[in-house]
């Protein structure tokens, strides 16, 4: 979190407050293909899991039909981490670079 906050007595004060994420993605390939062992293949385990978590909260929250219902934040640390910037009023960004896998 940023703040800046005016010093200045007896003003008024105008507060800006940003967040910035950055999150890495990287290492979500299937593990046969890439023939991941041990500590990289549970590394990649684990963060398919958290973008299936995080595609399960952005389906819950563009759903129209499901307003107001739960939305599943909790189900990893990714999701947790990204609740205000997902469901809050902000503006948010997702960039994702996409490549074809060779066959």
């Amino acid at each position: 979190m940023v703040s800046i906050r005016n010093r200045t007595r007896n003003t008024e004060m105008d507060i800006l407050m940003g967040k910035l994420s950055l999150i890495d993605l990287a290492g979500s390939e299937r593990g046969t293909v890439t023939e991941n062992r041990g500590i990289r293949l549970l590394e990649g385990a684990k963060i398919n899991r958290s973008l299936l978590a995080l595609a399960n909260c952005i389906n819950a929250l563009g759903d129209r039909s499901k307003r107001g219902f739960f939305v599943p934040y909790r189900d990893s640390k990714l999701t947790r981490l990204l609740k205000d910037s997902l469901g809050g009023n902000c503006k948010t960004v997702m960039i994702s670079n996409i490549a074809p896998s060779s066959s």
